[in-house]
């Protein structure tokens, strides 16, 4: 009854039952049950640990079960403890830990097709797909055809579900289509696989997040965040938590982010496979959004770092595309770097190609290929075309090349990217927009709304636009010269604001102010 009771009790995110479950094995150590019969349980066990994400309880079952066997030996239950240990060893921080994943899964595979042992089959075949899906998705995409194909033969709706989720998400990593993912989800509602429908719902928001979505965003990772905490079920907490801080990033709210980030370190995020998402999706676009290439850049070289210890199998934290761009941009990166990195298949997913494809066009530029340059900035926008913030943040960032080595359109890239800032109120791009419009000779476009985003007791005291943008600002206690950079304005300029919205509010000082700015942004 156990070896159906606790896989059934994971994917109903029951994890409480199921660990206190465990007590039993140990009364039927002695109960004169095989070895076989034992490993099998305590594999089972593991499994129920690895879907909660608990990776250390996970190990010392396995640990147990390879115990167990090695007084009676038994090549299939082997395969079984093989493939879990698999799973279990991809989520243990480690620098090998990949590697050593893949070697496990290979070997139950092997095991699997000689015993013929479907489930494990399945199993080893979806994490291998996994893996190779960073050197080629054609040899992901079979192995999880095989996994469905052993599926539907056998007739394992789980492993079916499984399957089709992986190849869901590879579809979304390739080309930004949740189709599939829908799909799935819907398959695992119908199932009552609560591990799958939460694990889906995260990357959906995050999804969303890439999209511009931000309302429902937050919503859903609100709703996806009250169920997964009850349940414990940490790696669907982890990544919601990391697609909130993503959120809050392409807001520029680092205060929101930072809380969001801090919540994420409290579920296990150290060395966690989405540890390098919160510094490329996070960190890096927060430090964009403040206008601080280095900062983001400094972000992303961390990242770097992450990996080389623990090795993600999740593609989207900048290594692969906007690492380049800004490196490129800042003299650190030329055609060589650009070839190596578009060699990958990870710089062909949507998200990496956008950037990469900028990068290009930077390139194209400085080799006197204007026309060509111009023409791949059109590419990459159309690639961009669901992901909106990125899409006009790249205009932003190769504007000032492009002037400067005389091909495509400048002037016309940074007004797009100005009126799209200065529409969702990110005053620091916006203003970087402005000022290289300035530099360029261009004349820059003074918006006369703007005051409906204003509070309406702060706008009943006759605070400006600009006003509520350095109140604002006020909440980090920034200095003058810290809020003249983040806006693109004088110092004094900055100090006369601060002197009129003390007037303008009634704040006794300076601290009294950045108080009430701080008070304004937890409502």
């Amino acid at each position: 009854m156990l070896e159906h009771l606790l896989p059934a009790l994971a994917e109903s995110g029951d994890f409480a039952r199921a660990f206190d479950l465990a007590e039993d094995l140990h009364v039927l150590d002695g109960s004169g049950l095989s070895a076989a019969r034992l490993a099998t349980l305590h594999t089972r066990l593991a499994k129920v640990a690895h879907t909660a994400g608990r990776w250390s309880d996970g190990n010392r079952q396995i640990t147990r079960a390879r115990k167990v066997l090695a007084a009676a030996p038994d090549d299939a239950t082997a395969a079984a403890v093989d493939v879990t240990a698999a799973y279990l060893a991809l989520d243990t921080p480690g620098p090998d830990r990949t590697q050593h994943a893949e070697k496990l899964a290979r070997s139950a595979a092997d095991t699997a097709e000689r015993y013929g042992l479907p489930v494990v089959a399945c199993q080893a075949r979806e994490l291998l797909a996994t893996v190779a899906r960073e050197r080629d998705p054609e040899e992901s995409q079979a192995m999880l055809e095989q996994a469905l194909a052993t599926a539907e033969r056998h007739r394992l709706p789980l492993q079916r579900m499984y399957a089709a989720t992986r190849m869901g998400g590879n579809v979304w990593l390739a080309e930004g289509d949740t189709s599939g993912l829908l799909a799935a989800r819907a398959e695992a509602l119908r199932l009552g696989s609560v591990n799958i429908v939460h694990t889906v719902e995260g990357i959906l928001v995050l999804d969303s997040v890439l999209r511009g979505s931000y309302d429902t965003a937050r919503e859903a990772a609100a709703e996806c965040l009250v169920v997964v905490r009850r349940l414990r079920l940490a790696p669907a907490v982890r990544y919601v938590l990391m697609a909130q801080a993503t959120l809050e990033a392409h807001l520029g709210d680092r205060t929101a982010m930072e809380a969001a980030l801090a919540a994420f370190a409290e579920w296990d995020g150290s060395g966690s496979q989405e540890e390098p998402l919160c510094f490329g999706l996070a960190r890096a676009f927060c430090a964009l959004m403040e206008e601080d290439r280095e900062l983001g850049r400094a972000e992303l070289r961390e990242v770097l770092a992450l990996e080389a210890g623990n090795p993600s199998t999740y593609h989207l934290s900048g290594t692969h595309g906007l690492v380049l761009l800004l490196d490129l941009l800042a003299g650190e990166a030329d055609r060589a770097r650009h070839e190596e990195i578009t060699a990958t298949a990870v710089a062909r997913m949507r998200w990496n190609r956008q950037f990469v494809m900028l990068a290009d066009a930077v390139l194209l530029g400085r080799e006197g290929e204007g026309a060509r340059a111009a023409a791949t900035v059109e590419a990459a926008l159309a690639v961009a075309e669901p992901y909106p913030m990125a899409q006009h943040l790249g205009l932003r960032l190769i504007a000032d090349a492009a002037h400067q080595d005389g091909w495509g359109d400048p002037v016309g890239w940074l007004r797009r990217a100005e009126h799209y800032f200065h529409e969702r109120d990110v005053a620091a791009v916006a203003g970087a927009c402005r000022a290289a419009l300035r530099r360029l000779g261009a004349p820059v476009h003074q918006h006369r709304s703007g005051t409906s985003g204003i509070p309406e007791h702060l706008r009943a005291q006759g605070v400006t636009v600009r006003e509520f943008e350095v109140f604002r600002l006020l909440a980090e206690r920034l200095s003058n010269k810290d809020i003249a950079d983040r806006l693109f304005i004088s110092p004094r300029t900055a100090e006369k604001h601060i002197a009129s919205l003390m007037t303008k509010t009634g704040a006794v000082n300076r601290a009294d102010l950045c108080a009430r700015s701080a008070a304004l942004r937890t409502v």
